[in-house]
């Protein structure tokens, strides 16, 4: 019997619309995002699609790290979220998912972990805002499961924290440009 998932989740808010902060996130370079923890967690170095693109349920990537290792990702859910202008159907939030397995780990985690599974949540708050989630669950390898809740755990959640401010930046710069274009247009 496999162990169960190790879950740890962040949260962050932007000051933005749902759909502005899912179409500046998803698509953006990880390497921009995901620059790695205290020496010890490697940063993402870049993505190579499999295919010709990477925002439709069944694309997948391989993501390659600054410690020479490697995962694959694979979308398993994609729902953008409807524009603050566009009318929602009845019964349909304008929340929007970015959600991925991740397999075939290289390097130091392909002894600790078998896979795991990430979702991106882009949920409306008060007007104007966004409420990011993010989820990420570790499946221990057999007898691992210490190792990755108490020793990998503590360093995935700063990085994870360090990782959503860096989400967060990101947004707020692509807003200034977007602010700034609109006013020498």
């Amino acid at each position: 019997m496999q162990p169960k998932p190790v879950l740890f989740t962040v949260v962050g808010v932007s000051f933005s619309e749902p759909r502005f902060a899912f179409d500046v996130v998803v698509p953006r370079d990880d390497s921009t995002l995901f620059t790695g923890f205290a020496g010890v967690l490697p940063a993402v170095t870049s993505a190579e699609n499999h295919g010709e693109t990477y925002d439709r349920i069944g694309d997948s990537r391989t993501v390659r790290l600054s410690d020479g290792g490697t995962f694959r990702e694979e979308i398993v859910r994609y729902v953008r979220p409807h524009s603050a202008h566009e009318t929602t159907p009845p019964g349909e939030a304008s929340t929007g998912y970015f959600d991925y397995d991740v397999t075939k780990f290289t390097g130091l985690l392909s002894h600790i972990v078998s896979d795991a599974t990430a979702r991106w949540t882009y949920a409306p708050g008060t007007t104007g805002r966004t409420r990011i989630t993010w989820a990420y669950a570790y499946r221990p390898l057999p007898g691992r499961t210490f190792v990755v809740r108490r020793l990998i755990g503590p360093l995935w959640m700063r990085y994870m924290r360090r990782s959503m401010r860096n989400v967060l930046a990101a947004i707020v710069d692509e807003r200034r440009a977007d602010g700034a274009e609109r006013e020498s247009a």
